[in-house]
């Protein structure tokens, strides 16, 4: 399945009055993928995400979703997802497995991602260059195409052990850490934005200090917005972390909405559900997505 490119910070194309009734606008704003694994069946219903793709939103594949749909559901959910951009968030650890799951679970459906999210840090794993390179070279060699990016999750500040030394460990200052990002051509942060307001304002300086430090590199940007234990207040979260990006000078290149609960609960407000639900990950994908259209059209 050929998806449609992505939509990058700094590359617009004239959109204007004459534009095609029936095509997404064009703007500089980010892209935005959503996915989730809480109610990940939601996405073979095309009822629950229509406004939200006829205005470019993107398809995330998050692993634990994925792996919960049957054969008929996937097919159904890359059917009505047709036109849009995928990503896929991935493992890290072991390195040699994931090439052959994505072989086995991604390619043989035809998916082509714009992005893979590998989750490098997780658990706290410190991934060093060379190990990055390994898992990239096998990721190609299963058939990861040049033009998707791969991209490391970088969640070192997201935890607790290494809260005390999080300013002496930016990405700006750690040169293992800058090694990654430049191979990858960017990075991708896990920060859920609940989680980001309760932390200290050293945790919020080093997500600063990351976004700044790509772009200032000019990589791809990509950052993750879960509800934590948000609930219905998680798109009010989500409001607030991106007008403080912004008031921050912090440019993002994609955001991707999505939850991470496996067992929720009946009363989960944060399923991936549908559009018209605000507290959804659709709903903030759809919140997110109509905030970047009427920003750019004002650019």
């Amino acid at each position: 399945m050929l998806c449609a490119a992505l939509v990058l910070r700094g590359v617009a194309d004239a959109s204007g009055d004459d534009a095609p009734a029936d095509q997404p606008p064009t703007t500089n704003a980010p892209a935005v993928f959503t996915g989730g694994v809480a109610g990940v069946a939601d996405l073979a219903d095309p009822d629950h995400s229509a406004r939200y793709r006829a205005a470019g939103g993107g398809l995330y594949l998050h692993n634990n979703g994925w792996q919960a749909l049957t054969d008929a559901q996937r097919q159904r959910v890359l059917d009505i997802f047709d036109d849009a951009p995928i990503a896929i968030e991935l493992g890290f650890n072991p390195i040699a497995g994931w090439p052959g799951l994505y072989e086995r679970e991604y390619l043989r459906y035809g998916i082509e991602p714009d992005l893979i999210a590998a989750n490098a840090f997780d658990r706290n794993n410190l991934p060093t260059p060379e190990q990055w390179a390994r898992y990239t070279r096998g990721m190609r060699a299963a058939g990861v195409g040049d033009d998707t990016r791969i991209l490391p999750t970088f969640e070192y500040a997201n935890f607790g052990e290494n809260l005390a030394t999080l300013t002496d460990n930016t990405l700006s200052r750690r040169e293992d850490f800058q090694q990654i990002a430049d191979a990858a051509g960017g990075i991708v942060l896990d920060t859920p934005p609940q989680f980001f307001f309760e932390r200290e304002q050293a945790y919020r300086d080093w997500v600063l200090d990351a976004i700044r430090w790509c772009n200032a590199q000019g990589h791809h940007c990509v950052v993750i917005v879960s509800p934590h234990h948000a609930a219905e207040r998680f798109p009010e979260f989500v409001d607030r972390f991106v007008s403080y990006l912004e008031e921050h000078e912090a440019e993002v290149d994609a955001w991707v909405s999505e939850n991470y609960h496996a067992d929720a609960p009946d009363d989960y407000a944060n399923v991936v559900g549908d559009e018209d639900e605000p507290a959804t990950t659709l709903g903030v994908g759809l919140r997110l997505l109509s905030r970047d259209i009427e920003e750019g059209s004002q650019d």
